[in-house]
């Protein structure tokens, strides 16, 4: 079946990188569970001078290749959470020194929801904060295929076990919810997180008390966080100046949560006109009716496979009659929502 996701392009290509790191510390893990690294890396199609090299990162599909060789050499479906607890907050570079030296834990979740792209575009984070609750959200940009699962077990694994290390015994009441179907190790996710986890939400998100926000940090340090926050901001320009603007309006609406932003709103977020922004968009052969639907199709196709209701997927994607929204539906895909929320386009 065809793939319905914007944004396959930077995957396939090189313009989303993975930290090299993070592969180092899955084959360590590997290795301590008495495997053989040489054997998971032949049979992935890398070497360990491609992993031990100097180049910071490795392309996306060298990436899922370990991760799904990880998963099979080992006979460990839970293998995200293992990764995710191993990764310390030094591992994540700058924007982990970024965090550990901000004054209180809002600081440092406003540090990592601006410079999270910094170690990986596969999700997007977007900091929710209420007066008596907190959502840490990450957004799904792109189609991750059988490795979606692994990943955000690593990602929510990391960031609870990053938390943790940072407020230790104050981070409490908090829980997570995962936008899957509950997997058949999903105890697992209980034991190695030590908190409550429900699935089938729209989207990932970590949920904590407001009050969790204005805990402090033993390791608060203003100089090394202003320093190691303008490291990340050079990282972050240099990232954004290597993607072409469709990539980048791209990435800014699936940040987005509720209705998503008009073409004047977008624009003004970039710092730029309207007009000049449309012009960007046509010189690379798309508009940005393109990428609204194809953000807003992604997303229902993503929400129907975990068996939203249709009206719950409506009113997600800001339409006010469920029938316009599957008139929409078919006209983007050929089909109704039912057929998504049935299965059976996975045949």
């Amino acid at each position: 079946m065809e793939t319905y996701d914007a944004g396959l392009n930077d995957l396939t290509g090189d313009r989303t990188p993975i930290p090299v790191n993070y592969v180092r510390n899955l084959l360590e893990l590997i290795q301590e569970s008495g495997l053989d690294t040489g054997r998971l890396l032949a049979r992935v199609g890398l070497d360990r001078e491609a992993v031990y090299s100097a180049e910071p990162a490795l392309r996306f599909d060298q990436f899922r290749r370990v991760m799904e060789g990880a998963r099979s050499l080992s006979g460990d479906p839970a293998i995200g959470l293992a990764l995710g607890r191993q990764l310390t907050v030094n591992a994540h570079g700058l924007l982990g020194y970024a965090a550990i030296s901000s004054a209180d834990l809002g600081e440092a979740l406003e540090l990592l929801e601006r410079y999270f792209r910094t170690r990986t575009r596969l999700c997007l984070p977007r900091l929710r904060a209420q007066p008596r609750w907190v959502r840490f959200c990450l957004a799904e940009p792109y189609d991750l295929g059988d490795i979606r699962e692994p990943y955000l077990e690593v990602v929510t694994a990391a960031l609870v076990g990053g938390l943790r290390y940072l407020l230790g015994d104050r981070f409490r009441g908090a829980t997570l919810e995962l936008p899957y179907p509950a997997p058949p190790h999903a105890a697992r996710y209980t034991e190695v997180l030590g908190m409550p986890v429900t699935f089938g939400k729209p989207v990932a998100a970590l949920r904590f008390p407001a009050r969790l926000m204005n805990e402090r940090f033993a390791l608060a340090d203003p100089a090394s966080r202003s320093m190691a926050a303008r490291r990340c901001e050079e990282e972050l320009r240099r990232l954004e100046i290597d993607q072409d603007w469709a990539s980048r309006v791209r990435s800014r609406l699936m940040q987005a949560e509720g209705m998503l932003p008009s073409l004047e709103q977008l624009a003004g977020s970039f710092h730029l006109t309207s007009r000049t922004l449309r012009r960007h968009l046509a010189a690379l052969g798309v508009s940005y009716r393109n990428l609204l639907e194809e953000v807003r199709m992604a997303r229902a196709v993503r929400y129907l496979a975990a068996n939203h209701p249709v009206q719950k997927v409506a009113d997600l994607l800001g339409y006010a009659d469920p029938s316009n929204f599957t008139r929409a539906f078919r006209r983007w895909t050929g089909h109704p929502p039912s057929y998504y929320r049935a299965g059976d386009y996975r045949d």
